[in-house]
């Protein structure tokens, strides 16, 4: 005859089965069903980095532990990070972080260019984190993120006007094949055309094809679209062949990432890429969770760029 607790122990059992089968189907139905689900995507996770931990541990040059950076050479490179900019008087959302006034940004371009700041290329910070480059102490990195025509209407000339270096992180599907009648009070993005006109200044590399959007992930929640590992990589394929953005530099979409994306880089070709997190990168980072410093109109640029250690604040909203 079975004993009683057994019998208990079965249906116990049973019971558990059927909420997890439910949690992992259902995420939604209820907070424990979402537990319930979080935690089986953190148990697939860490599989997936057991698996993979030989390509994702590996950095891309061996790096001294003990690496001291040399006297008189920058600790630390801030990465600004810009999106859309425009006059103050076309600017409908002053509280979007991701909009900055024109009068502002031109006040910080004069501000880096009166105390002799090196704007650093890409390859330039990628050789200071790989410890194979120093930076004179006054460098900074200026990001753009998604291409917008008004960063080529108003902070190109600026740039161009002190001999200035700034990245572009481009949607490869907003590249226009002609240029745009421009309206300050319309969303617009660069063309073909503007691109190559303002080579002189800006790089160009990828914030994806077609994936700056969000979509279900897992448990029933929204994340970048390029989280997704097949979708991601069938995107940069997309991206490289005809978008012609074919670069070892990457943005994050709203700053989304996960080991699996880290991989899908690693293996797409990728060297860096960049969050939105807020800090300065170092010598020795991580070179696929690289900091940077958001900047809006209210910013003091001079207070950002000398503080002694990562700024406390959320992500920007990304546009």
């Amino acid at each position: 005859m079975r004993k009683p607790w057994k019998k208990y122990m079965f249906a116990l059992l049973a019971m558990l089965l059927v909420v997890y089968v439910l949690g992992v189907n259902f995420p939604k139905s209820s907070v424990v069903a979402h537990k319930i689900c979080s935690s089986w995507v953190a148990a697939k996770n860490e599989a997936f980095y057991l698996e993979h931990r030989d390509v994702l541990d590996q950095r891309n040059v061996a790096l001294a532990a003990d690496y001291v950076v040399p006297q008189g050479t920058a600790d630390k490179v801030p990465v600004l990070m810009y999106h859309y900019i425009v006059p103050a008087k076309y600017n409908t959302e002053p509280n979007n972080n991701s909009i900055i006034n024109l009068e502002a940004f031109e006040k910080d371009m004069q501000y880096l260019h009166d105390n002799h700041y090196h704007t650093a290329t890409l390859q330039e910070l990628e050789q200071y984190v790989d410890e194979q480059k120093t930076m004179p102490e006054n460098t900074v990195v200026l990001s753009f993120d998604d291409g917008y025509q008004n960063n080529m209407i108003y902070a190109y000339p600026i740039m161009k006007k002190y001999g200035f270096h700034a990245t572009m992180f481009v949607v490869g599907s907003k590249i226009q094949s002609t240029t745009q009648t421009f309206n300050p009070s319309k969303t617009s993005y660069v063309s073909r055309a503007e691109m190559k006109e303002s080579s002189d200044v800006f790089e160009f590399n990828s914030h994806t094809y077609n994936l700056h959007f969000k979509a279900p992930l897992h448990c029933g929640d929204d994340y970048a679209a390029g989280m997704d590992q097949d979708k991601f990589m069938a995107d940069d394929k997309i991206m490289r062949a005809q978008a012609g953005i074919d670069t070892p530099y990457f943005a994050y979409p709203f700053g989304d990432f996960r080991m699996q994306m880290i991989y899908a880089l690693k293996e797409s070709g990728y060297r860096m890429a960049f969050t939105v997190h807020q800090g300065f990168v170092r010598p020795g980072d991580d070179p696929y969770q690289l900091k940077r410093l958001t900047v809006i109109s209210t910013t003091n640029l001079p207070e950002l760029l000398h503080m002694d250690h990562d700024p406390d604040g959320s992500a920007p909203v990304a546009f």
